[in-house]
């Protein structure tokens, strides 16, 4: 197995659904996923969400499109690229410490 193979890349995945929390925010692990499992969280508004990314690192350039994308179209996910970093500090993926 490759280096590339055994270390996993992860998509931070953003859906606009209704409720009183309608911003879906969720991890997608692509590669070797044993240990690790994404995690599903809401969110208020967009205001709500750029503060959680702030706080976790990320500038506007990487997720500003795809929030602005995700808000005017209901219903479609858009995703990009995160590392495991900040899937931590966005409390989207958990780690089995067992492994």
């Amino acid at each position: 197995m490759t280096e590339s193979e055994a270390m996993p890349s992860f998509l931070l995945n953003l859906r606009l659904d209704e409720g009183e929390e309608p911003i879906i925010v969720s991890c997608s692990i692509v590669g070797e996923i044993v240990g690790f499992r994404g995690v599903v969280r809401r969110f208020k508004s967009s205001e709500a969400l750029r503060k959680e990314f702030e706080l976790a690192g990320l500038v506007p350039d990487r997720y500003g499109e795809p929030l602005s994308s995700c808000a005017a179209e209901s219903g479609k996910t858009k995703s990009f690229a995160i590392d495991l970093n900040e899937a931590q500090k966005l409390s989207v993926i958990q780690i089995d410490s067992t492994e």
